[in-house]
């Protein structure tokens, strides 16, 4: 997964999915696109297509896991800024919730979409903007 250099599927995330769409007997996209596989992958990946969670449950961990890592080392802040003082997190607030949204409305290319701590948009910092 290279959700630090693209929050849309692309590459090795592509090839993993087509993988494990032929391995696992699911339905793949026809006609064959670019933009088909991408839509594929994003929704299988986010789980809005939930087969592969359904089928493989230790792929939404894994998945996370490695979301968490990538995350942690970009530097970007996990929780909002403005949270009350004293205020208790929960293992619950770490949970990454993951829908899939078009770039833009001329570009309909699905992104994914991660929160968690209340609702915290799961950024990373873009590389060419530090240092």
């Amino acid at each position: 997964f290279n959700f630090d250099v693209s929050l849309t599927p692309h590459g090795g995330d592509l090839e993993l999915m087509n993988h494990l769409s032929i391995e696992l007997a699911l339905p793949r996209p026809y006609p064959v696109t670019e933009m088909s596989m991408i839509t594929h992958a994003a929704r299988l990946i986010s789980g809005q297509n939930g087969a592969i969670m359904e089928i493989l449950p230790e792929f939404e961990y894994f998945r996370d896991i490695v979301y968490h890592f990538k995350h942690a080392v970009s530097g970007a802040t996990a929780a909002p800024d403005n949270v009350e003082d004293g205020y208790v997190w929960l293992p619950t607030d770490a949970t990454l919730k993951w829908t899939v949204k078009p770039i833009s409305e001329n570009d309909k290319t699905l992104q994914y979409h991660v929160t968690a701590f209340r609702g915290h948009l799961q950024e990373f910092v873009d590389p060419s903007a530090v240092g």
